[in-house]
């Protein structure tokens, strides 16, 4: 096995696991150990991998464990959300370090999300002081179509100014370091697979539920991303041809049907007809309609409407990829057993017993600050693999 070869072989693996010891390398690479351990050597030296357990060439029974030098550089990570804008510094590892949010502003142009993202770096930069100096990259999450290739943001339907821009290229030339960008979705899809480490065996899909809804799908720690880069935008397949219209400007997407918008209009039709409902548009959240559903019986019947529309989807989803785990995140994950019992009997009836026998509908594992995070770490593995 070529030594550039085994370096990046035993590289992935760990930015995969976390950490590994050299008898694992050696079992999983099926490289001679000799060659194993010189290339772990070389890593070691280049300050890219450490050994803390390591005291000397004999270590007793039980191997140390290598991971990832924490200080050897850092990364910074941006969630641009339709709501607000978080911020991470993660060091080598993908621990956090700092951390930064600002609430959304009005978004009427570009200039005012530039200076939204502006501000969050800007204030990741003061926490960070002089040890923003070990940061190296910057890794952006975008709440719309990307094309990761070139740096550019296609379209956020909702976050308005947000369209053909080069965010790659203005985060590059503004911060004088290299910039990543993802699309949200792809970040998180990302993290739920890392977040789950060695228990994850197989594929994962994701699926995000808030204002807009999203996807993505990662095997062997690789996210798919199709030919031009704009893959897993499972919220504008249509469910309904003679559907409402969707921002996007088709008819009948997922999202127009179970987004906030497709929801907010369910609830103006109930209201309209004349329906006994506690819901109210003047009150309206999506965690205060699934507070709702729990109750009120027309606000039950839209979630389950909801729910049926997404396990529709999903059905596509499942029987083109074929996951081992669904996860679930968003605020309409709060509709609970009620979401995940309507999305497994559509999957029941639409796809072969086969894919769905064994698979597992789960919800996040994410935190708030977990996008960015994982934003700063695809751009850690970038440098890395560009090392």
């Amino acid at each position: 096995m070529k030594k550039d070869y085994l370096r990046s072989a035993i590289l992935n693996l760990i930015l995969t696991r976390g950490d590994a010891t050299r008898p694992e390398l050696v079992k999983t690479t099926g490289a001679r150990a000799a060659s194993v351990f010189e290339a772990v050597d070389e890593l070691k030296q280049a300050g890219i991998l450490c050994e803390p357990d390591r005291s000397g060439r004999r270590t007793g029974r039980k191997a140390p464990r290598l991971c990832l030098n924490p200080e050897h550089f850092w990364c910074a990570g941006i969630d641009f959300q339709v709501r607000r804008t978080v911020g991470t510094v993660v060091d080598l590892s993908g621990a956090i370090r700092y951390r930064a949010e600002l609430p959304a502003g009005k978004r009427g142009s570009l200039d005012a999300c530039r200076n939204e993202i502006r501000a969050v770096l800007s204030e990741l930069r003061k926490q960070a002081g002089s040890s923003w100096s070990l940061v190296r990259g910057i890794g952006f999450a975008d709440p719309g179509l990307v094309d990761v290739k070139k740096g550019l943001s296609i379209r956020a339907v909702n976050v308005p100014g947000w369209e053909n821009v080069r965010t790659g290229e203005w985060l590059s030339s503004e911060n004088g370091m290299p910039s990543g960008i993802w699309p949200e979705g792809q970040v998180k899809t990302f993290m739920e697979y890392l977040l789950r480490g060695r228990e994850m065996n197989g594929s994962l899909f994701h699926l995000g539920m808030d204002d807009g809804i999203g996807g993505g799908f990662i095997k062997d720690g690789e996210c798919f991303v199709g030919d031009t880069n704009q893959a897993m935008e499972i919220g504008h397949i249509v469910i309904d041809p003679s559907g409402p219209l969707c921002q996007c400007g088709n008819r009948g997407c997922l999202e127009a049907l179970a987004g906030e918008a497709g929801i907010r209009r369910r609830i103006r039709e109930a209201i309209s007809s004349g329906v006994d409902t506690i819901l109210n548009l003047e009150q309206f959240s999506i965690p205060y309609f699934t507070e709702c559903a729990k109750h009120d019986k027309t606000a039950n019947i839209i979630a389950g409407e909801v729910s049926e529309s997404i396990g529709r989807a999903l059905a596509v989803a499942v029987v083109l990829l074929n996951p081992s785990v669904i996860v679930l995140c968003g605020e309409l994950t709060g509709l609970g057993d009620l979401l995940l019992e309507s999305i497994h009997r559509e999957l029941t009836r639409s796809c072969f017993s086969g894919t769905v026998r064994d698979l597992k509908l789960e919800f996040s594992r994410l935190d708030k600050y977990d996008t960015a995070r994982g934003a700063a770490v695809m751009m850690r593995n970038q440098l890395l693999r560009g090392e």
